[in-house]
């Protein structure tokens, strides 16, 4: 960042200048997003669990669908919450509504122009399960374990990104004793992760 800004004061024309600061900007965008998933995490590990209460997973994912909305409009992405029904478990709001956040927040980094990203929730006998399904590139088999682990990145990730947020869904995922699942999606391409959620009488 700081060879941008210098850049942008050596900047000899308007056009080079205008350049030079986009360049800034989106290099302040990525190291707030880094700061912001580093204290996620930190705060993850630091803190125990808390008091969980009943959080209705098919409101939280409406709720996140539309706010991130915008970011799929901008890379022409039809992003959309399946046709699902109230699935309620006993969680942290504010874990389940991060834990969300980077689920779609990947799909729609790695998705290609013009591509599809789904959130789907549904209940079943043994609780709640929240799927994010995309038409991107997917995860090898072989990488499939290792894209839980901190600052890790796929040899073939092009999407900028700090390797935090499988990692803070999978810490997240764990202090709500749920399950995940990486798969591929219906059509044998791209991402599915799927997240198994216990009931709220298994969960409290």
């Amino acid at each position: 960042m700081r060879l941008q800004a210098a850049l942008a004061r050596q900047a000899s024309t308007a056009e080079e200048r205008a350049g030079a600061l986009q360049d800034l900007e989106a290099g302040l965008g990525r190291a707030a997003h880094l700061i912001e998933q580093l204290l996620a995490m930190a705060r993850l590990d630091a803190e125990p669990t808390g008091r969980l209460e009943p959080v209705d997973l098919l409101s939280l994912a409406k709720t996140v669908v539309v706010e991130q909305s915008p970011i799929a409009d901008s890379k022409a992405l039809d992003l959309g919450l399946l046709s699902g029904e109230p699935a309620t478990i006993a969680g942290d709001p504010t874990e389940l509504r991060a834990l969300l956040d980077n689920l779609v927040g990947n799909a729609l980094r790695y998705t290609p122009t013009g591509g599809r990203v789904d959130v789907e929730v549904r209940q079943t006998e043994t609780g709640a399960v929240l799927a994010v399904s995309d038409t991107g590139p997917g995860i090898p088999p072989a990488e499939r374990r290792r894209v839980f682990d901190r600052f890790y990145r796929g040899a073939d990730a092009a999407a900028p990104g700090s390797g935090l947020g499988l990692a803070i869904v999978r810490r997240i995922a764990d202090r709500h004793h749920a399950r995940i699942d990486l798969g591929s999606s219906e059509n044998g391409s791209g991402l599915r992760v799927t997240v198994r959620f216990p009931s709220v009488r298994a969960g409290v």
